[in-house]
């Protein structure tokens, strides 16, 4: 059975865009955030990355 709560990440100056292996993602602004998988981590604990995960 495959994993699907796998996720990439991918870093830019002005986003962070969250995505998984059906290529659904969500879109994050960067507003200064240094600590890239701190945020998403707390952004998945959340709920805000659940329609990712599933």
């Amino acid at each position: 059975m495959p994993d699907n709560s796998e996720i990439s990440i991918y870093v830019f100056d002005d986003t962070i865009v969250v995505k998984n292996k059906k290529n659904l993602q969500k879109q994050f602004p960067r507003c200064g955030i240094t600590k890239v998988e701190s945020f998403v981590l707390d952004m998945a604990k959340q709920g805000h990355l659940d329609e990712l995960l599933c």
